[in-house]
């Protein structure tokens, strides 16, 4: 009984990361960023063609920042690509280089936040979410992002309600708004036994 509610929790965490990941794909999509062309036909090939595929595209913004250091459009998309291909501290210290250089970019704020998370440091990653929602408090894949951190990085359950509740009141017929509603679905069925940090 407690492998199978393991194994349980753990399909649970992964379908939650892939969601939240597709959050964060619609977020950037719905804030009129996007991946470069070479980062989308990653996420179609296989993971190791997908790898060598995000290695070039990080060569090449990181080559292209070296003729222009002070380029906030290239530093986020070198964050991004690093966010893209899972490796979280180089994201962040790109991340807070853009926020130098353009200071009130609130799904900057997010995306530390989220990286940290995935880092093993929620709490650091819900004070940078904060930030966020202090620049856009009506940016809903803000809130979304603080109840997934919520939920499966602190493991408060009320804190992750009342941020899905407010991400998907926000607009509850966007992608992020259902993806919120269903979380919270989760939640009130007892499907979400949230796994220890």
């Amino acid at each position: 009984m407690k492998n199978k509610n393991l194994i349980l929790g753990l399909v649970f965490l992964c379908l939650i990361v892939i969601a939240g990941f597709g959050g964060y794909l619609i977020g950037l999509k719905s804030s009129g960023r996007t991946f470069s062309d070479a980062t989308y036909r990653e996420s179609s090939s296989d993971s190791r063609a997908g790898s060598a595929q995000g290695s070039i595209v990080i060569e090449e913004l990181k080559a292209a920042l070296n003729k222009n250091p002070k380029d906030a459009a290239l530093l986020l998309r070198l964050a991004d690509a690093y966010f893209e291909s899972t490796q979280f501290n180089e994201a962040v210290i790109y991340y807070k280089k853009s926020l130098e250089l353009k200071p009130d970019e609130a799904y900057v704020y997010n995306n530390i936040g989220l990286s940290l998370h995935y880092l093993g440091n929620p709490a650091e990653g819900i004070k940078y979410v904060d930030m966020a929602l202090k620049k856009d408090p009506m940016q809903q894949r803000i809130w979304l992002t603080k109840g997934f951190i919520f939920a499966y990085g602190l493991g408060d359950l009320d804190g992750a309600k009342g941020a899905w509740e407010k991400a998907a009141a926000l607009n509850p017929d966007s992608q992020v708004g259902k993806a919120a509603a269903g979380y919270l679905e989760k939640i009130k069925s007892g499907a979400s036994a949230v796994p220890a940090r």
